[in-house]
């Protein structure tokens, strides 16, 4: 027994491959001045780098040690409630 969506399939899946009606436009047939060649689009885009952190002050010193602290946080988002991880650091010497 064939099935109302497996005729509906098919029909869709043959007028998908039907040519399609050539279109007679007269204005696209003449070229116009807009269709001016354009420059290439570069392949490769400028990188944006972050910006790099100055400290200014004082500098650790050569015996100091960085101590960090690592623990995990909730966070509320549209979806649902997260834990994600969160880490607090300084230098100590």
């Amino acid at each position: 027994m064939v099935s109302r969506s497996m005729i509906l399939g098919v029909l869709a899946c043959a007028s998908s491959l039907a040519p399609a009606p050539a279109i007679a436009d007269p204005v696209a047939a003449h070229p116009s001045v807009t269709d001016a060649p354009v420059a290439a689009v570069p392949y490769r885009t400028v990188r944006h780098r972050p910006p790099r952190v100055r400290i200014y002050g004082s500098s650790p010193g050569p015996n100091s040690v960085r101590q960090c602290e690592a623990h995990y946080v909730q966070e509320f988002r549209p979806a649902g409630t997260v834990i994600v991880p969160r880490m607090h650091c300084w230098w100590e010497g």
